[in-house]
This record gives C-alpha cells, structure tokens and sequence, in this order.
C-alpha cells in the first residue's frame, strides 16, 4: 500500500531545510527518495530513505546518482557495492538513475575508491547510454 499522504508531510520537512548538506562525487548517502508512482524505486522506513551514489555534483543543491537495493540481481541494471564504513553489500540500481536536490541528503555513509567508482560509471554507461 502506497504511503502518498505520510510522504507529503517528509517531503515538506525537507524542502524546508535551510542549508543543504555539503556533498561530494562518490559518496554513498542516507537519501530521502520518497514514495514514488508506478516501479520507481521508494524510499523505506519513516522517512523512505535509501542509499544514495552521488555520480555528478552540478553545484551545491543539485545532483545526479543512483538509489542502491539490498537485493542483488545478476543482470546489466544492477552493480554491486561494498560499502566499507557499513559493513555492508549494496547494488546501485542502475536503471533508477536521477537527479535529486542536495536537500534530500541525511546522513553520509561511505565513499566509494576512485577505481570501483570508474567502474561503476562504466556500467551506467553501458546500461543506461548505449
């Protein structure tokens, strides 16, 4: 069941914030990504949060990334991250890419090395672009 309503009410939270977090390429974040229509991938919990891979920073408000699941499927949609800080696995979802506000930015997880990070670009750009 779809949580429209309760989302509203998080999502006018966090258009409110003053200042936006400080963010950089790389980084995996604690994201609000909301209650979304159709399959376009939710946030969970109380305030539907994901992590979140920061691919390009246009400025201070403003991003583009990829919501990342636990479930790991074998297939070109989706790259599996080790997130290092957590102690977790993760895959960026590929097919969800986005841009967000930096407003939508909770909590800082993890950064992602400059290698696996390449790689991961390259596999947005083989599933996505091409």
């Amino acid at each position: 069941m779809k949580r429209f309503l309760e989302w509203i009410g998080i999502k006018e939270k966090i258009h409110k914030k003053r200042l936006p977090p400080t963010f950089e390429e790389r980084e995996i974040w604690w994201a609000s990504l909301g209650e979304n229509v159709g399959h376009e991938e939710n946030g969970k919990g109380d305030d539907f949060v994901r992590p979140f891979v920061v691919i390009k920073k246009f400025n201070k408000e403003l991003l583009f990334g990829v919501p990342c699941s636990s479930i790991m499927k074998n297939n070109k949609y989706y790259f599996k991250i080790i997130v290092r800080a957590g102690n977790f696995k993760t895959a960026a979802m590929l097919s969800q890419v986005r841009t967000i506000s930096s407003k939508r930015l909770w909590k800082v997880i993890d950064k992602i090395g400059e290698k696996p990070f390449g790689h991961l670009k390259t596999a947005l750009d083989k599933a996505v672009l091409k």
